[in-house]
């Protein structure tokens, strides 16, 4: 079973952004599954990395859809893009210099943040999107 599941819920109402947020889910829920097949240490290393590189890629295209509509929550918003960047290259550099990390902490870390981020800070930045003629 999925640790986090995609539902129309989750759409914040911009193609590209539930695109993003989908390809994170299934990242998410991969990784989650390799607990069952006891290969959660060899996919830690590859999620983790692949975190940060998602997180530069899809904040940057928040950032740049808040950016070209003014939007008003646009420094609080990228503050938490900006926290989470750091906390998923603070779990890369453990896990590559061999430091315990339990993994199922690290995938429930991740699906929280993103249900609570989805929820709340996403679905505002879409509605004031959508309000702008965004689809």
């Amino acid at each position: 079973m999925p640790i986090l599941e995609w539902n129309d819920g989750y759409s914040v109402g911009v193609n590209i952004i539930d695109k993003e947020h989908k390809q994170l889910v299934a990242m998410i829920n991969k990784a989650y599954d390799s607990v069952k097949n006891m290969e959660e240490e060899k996919v830690l290393k590859v999620l983790v990395k692949d975190m940060c590189d998602y997180a530069v890629s899809h904040f940057s295209t928040e950032e740049r859809f808040m950016e070209k509509y003014g939007y008003p929550a646009y420094e609080e918003h990228e503050r938490m893009h900006h926290d989470f960047t750091v906390k998923a290259e603070a779990l890369d550099l453990l896990v590559k210099s061999g430091n315990p990390v339990e993994p199922v902490k690290v995938f429930k870390y991740l699906a929280d943040w993103l249900r609570n981020h989805i929820l709340k800070t996403d679905k505002d930045l879409g509605k004031f999107l959508n309000e702008k003629g965004v689809k």
